[in-house]
């Protein structure tokens, strides 16, 4: 039975609006301060937190200094692109009515905590468990990121469902062998998201209690104008 449902945030719970080839920029004009061009475009095919992880590593001086240069600023520019954000219009009625009907909530993002909080300021009303990245080590496509969720949901993968907009989210689900769930409100395509291992594509979340009643039923109460 599914108990829990799992959400990405940007692109999924949020208009995703992040300028990540500008946070890439950044990033890089702080890592040529520590590193030589040529060991820069060694990790071009890495995302940005990844490469901030890898480069630290790499260094032989400077890692831990270059590591928190490049956090800080991508904080910095995270924060600054959630200034005047909201979640859907739509974002808080599916929350509330899964939360309502016995689901636990749980959210996943490899943006900030205060990014989150400056989007989503009543989170706690509707979300059982947050995770970004500052509370957990690995995250997503890794499946460090969901463990951590599903340990502080209290549920186990079989039990719950993920929801996000990009690959990352429905690689880190299947590496558990969670159901997926994959939206078009972000910038991925069907195709993107299929190949990666969505199970559903959906136009947007709106969709999830749906597929939630499709399948597997969640303990109860479940009243029938839910189901």
């Amino acid at each position: 039975m599914i108990a829990a449902v799992i959400f990405d945030f940007d692109g999924t719970l949020t208009e995703q609006t992040l300028d990540f080839a500008g946070m890439r920029k950044a990033i890089e004009k702080i890592a040529e301060k520590y590193a030589s061009p040529d060991l820069i475009r060694r990790l071009d095919g890495l995302y940005i937190l990844e490469m901030i992880d890898e480069l630290g590593r790499m260094l032989d001086n400077g890692g831990p200094a270059f590591s928190d240069e490049a956090l800080a600023r991508l904080q910095e520019m995270e924060v600054e692109g959630a200034r005047g954000k909201e979640v859907y219009p739509y974002t808080r009625s599916v929350l509330g009515t899964l939360r309502g009907q016995g689901l636990r909530i749980g959210v996943i993002t490899r943006n900030c905590t205060e990014g989150v909080a400056k989007v989503f300021p009543d989170a706690a009303a509707y979300v059982d468990a947050l995770a970004t990245r500052d509370d957990v080590r690995e995250v997503k496509p890794k499946p460090g990121h969901l463990k951590a969720i599903l340990a502080a949901l209290g549920v186990e993968a079989r039990q719950a469902l993920v929801v996000g907009d990009h690959p990352t989210d429905m690689l880190a689900g299947k590496a558990l062998g969670l159901r997926t769930v994959g939206v078009l409100a972000g910038k991925a395509s069907r195709a993107d998201l299929e190949r990666a291992g969505a199970d559903h594509v959906v136009a947007d979340i709106r969709a999830v209690p749906d597929i939630v009643c499709s399948g597997d039923r969640p303990a109860a109460p479940f009243s029938p104008d839910f189901c």
